[in-house]
């Protein structure tokens, strides 16, 4: 088997591997274009049959991302893309050494992964600044509107955003408010619409209401265009609007949004069931990240309020907090 039939077989394992697992389109694509990227490194390396590959060279691959920019932005890749790339990688060895195409699978014991830095970690967005960031918003131009219409669904309803580019019209109750929504893993579900939501996006879709297999959110320009919005594109206008509204922050992504949602319920005395059914976690433990914001909240309040303990902790403030710190060398915690 020459290298480039070689190359079809990998791809086409994987491709089998992830219907397999009910990946998503969206998700699939993703996983296949990393492993397409990384047979084009090969090949720019002069060993087209990664086949032949081990550690040393897998290891290779690693720092090249590491190395490497967007085109886009100039900036290097972050963690997050490193590490899925990394990923698919792993993927393909281990559906060709399942498949017998090689003897061995190199990324047997081999740990490469980025840690996020915690500046990059998300957090939700809070009440003030979800407002704001909506609000400031201009409906008055066409894109503008198309954005408030987005941007208020996802929040409204907690979707993923690859769940929010790919909806039809079809899938939208609007009398009812209700909308289906298709979910990682082919997990379909009927998630509720904000009354403010539904309002933008009848506005926004005017007479497309009438077309029931039109995408919601149609791309207008490039590979897009005529075709649902992408996820990437989404994101990059989310970034353009934080920027303008002078609220961008490292911490904030769009899937930031979606962690707004869930925190808002569960802030507002939702049960953390049904958060999970609204977000369409497959585990109870995915949903219960959420209420770790809300905990540390309430260390903060009742240390504040309660009787034994608001006295003490105005008393000694941050300062003295710090200088115990030093003295007990990083140990100390609230």
């Amino acid at each position: 088997m020459n290298s480039e039939s070689a190359k079809e077989l990998g791809v086409r394992l994987v491709a089998e591997e992830l219907s397999g697992r009910r990946y998503t389109e969206g998700s699939k694509k993703a996983v296949l274009r990393a492993v397409e990227e990384f047979y084009r490194w090969a090949s720019r390396q002069g060993k087209g049959d990664v086949r032949l590959f081990g550690k040393k060279e897998l290891g290779a691959y690693f720092g090249a991302l590491c190395r490497q920019t967007s085109k886009r932005s100039g900036e290097s890749l972050g963690a997050g893309t490193i590490n899925k790339r990394i990923e698919a990688v792993k993927t393909l060895y281990s559906c060709l050494y399942r498949s017998g195409a090689i003897g061995e699978n190199p990324c047997h014991g081999l740990s490469l992964r980025l840690d996020r830095p915690k500046a990059w970690t998300r957090r939700p967005l809070t009440r003030e600044e979800i407002t704001r960031f909506l609000e400031s918003i201009d409906v008055r131009t066409a894109v503008g509107l198309r954005d408030r219409a987005l941007f208020e669904l996802i929040y409204s309803s907690g979707l993923r955003v690859n769940e929010a580019a790919s909806l039809k019209v079809s899938d939208v109750d609007f009398e009812r408010r209700l909308m289906v929504v298709r979910g990682k893993f082919d997990r379909d579900r009927m998630v509720p619409v904000s009354e403010v939501a539904r309002d933008f996006l009848v506005r926004y879709l005017g007479e497309k209401l009438e077309s029931r297999e039109a995408w919601v959110f149609v791309g207008s320009r490039g590979a897009t265009k005529g075709g649902h919005l992408r996820s990437t594109t989404i994101s990059e206008r989310f970034r353009i609007l934080l920027r303008q509204f002078g609220m961008d922050r490292p911490e904030i992504s769009t899937h930031s949004i979606r962690h707004s949602t869930a925190t808002h319920l569960l802030e507002n005395g939702a049960s953390v069931r049904h958060v999970q059914e609204l977000l369409g976690h497959r585990n109870i433990e995915s949903t219960v990240r959420y209420t770790q914001v809300m905990t540390d909240k309430l260390g903060a309040v009742y240390r504040r309020h309660h009787p034994r303990e608001h006295e003490l902790y105005e008393e000694l403030g941050e300062d003295y907090e710090m200088r115990l710190k030093r003295l007990a060398g990083g140990r100390v915690s609230r």
